[in-house]
């Protein structure tokens, strides 16, 4: 499984989820080709072999099929809940309403991020969350006593759902936009990028750049199989390996400039 995973990663595929008998790769419907399917399915490892099928998800109202499988989650100290849910007995929470959006807090990733980010010291730092999706982890940075918050998603419906649980969660000041990661200039204390292993490679030096000095980088959305290529990336971009955590295949690393 982790062999297919890293082969399939050299793919523009968005996400995986892994099965006890195979994988699911995710990718815009846009960026399918022709011969996607035949190239992926060639993995150029003996004693491996690969077959799979393509399937259309249509879009639909990801908030009505959420509703019906969301429970309150709780990590260290904090709950992150649905607004229909009672008030969390925890010391703090987040309220998320997702709509099509990612980032409940359900998924491992999300989940390692807000576990690191708590570890974190956010008292008036500056903190930027890159593919924001529900906004969860900004909201959360912005409650921790983070003084500058911004978050860029590049769906402007994952846009309007973040302003929205911010807004739920007593919070207008916030910065999240469509903007790309190319556009931003100003610097931060703390970056998130729970995104994927494409991405990340691509942003990684960019990521770099807009750290202030012992600035922390946070990354997830990838597995085991991908952490030296990270790592490697990371430090001929001057940042130093300072941790790495798991859960349910899924890695998180920190960084620090």
């Amino acid at each position: 499984m982790e062999i297919a995973s890293a082969w399939l990663s050299s793919f523009p595929f968005e996400s995986f989820v892994l099965h006890d008998n195979g994988i699911t790769a995710y990718i815009p419907k846009e960026q399918i080709t022709d011969k996607l399917l035949e190239e992926s399915l060639v993995i150029p490892f003996s004693g491996v072999s690969l077959s799979g099928e393509v399937k259309t998800i249509e879009g639909q109202n990801w908030n009505a099929v959420w509703e019906a499988q969301f429970h309150p989650i709780t990590v260290g100290d904090w709950t992150v809940r649905a607004s229909f849910h009672a008030a969390a007995i925890t010391p703090d929470e987040i309220i998320i309403d997702p709509q099509m959006s990612f980032g409940t807090g359900h998924h491992a990733t999300t989940q390692l991020m807000l576990e690191q980010l708590i570890k974190l010291n956010c008292q008036k730092t500056s903190v930027f969350d890159v593919g924001t999706g529900t906004g969860v982890l900004a909201i959360a940075a912005k409650k921790m006593g983070a003084s500058r918050v911004g978050g860029i998603d590049i769906e402007d419906w994952c846009v309007e759902n973040a302003k929205e649980n911010a807004s739920k969660n007593g919070i207008l000041d916030i910065s999240f936009s469509t903007d790309t990661i190319d556009s931003v200039i100003t610097n931060f204390d703390v970056l998130l990028a729970n995104i994927n292993r494409n991405v990340l490679l691509e942003h990684l030096p960019k990521y770099a750049k807009l750290l202030n000095k012992n600035g922390v980088l946070l990354v997830s959305g990838f597995h085991e199989s991908d952490v030296e290529l990270l790592t490697s990336l990371a430090k001929n971009n001057g940042l130093h390996y300072d941790g790495k955590s798991e859960k349910n295949g899924w890695i998180c690393l920190k960084f620090i400039l």
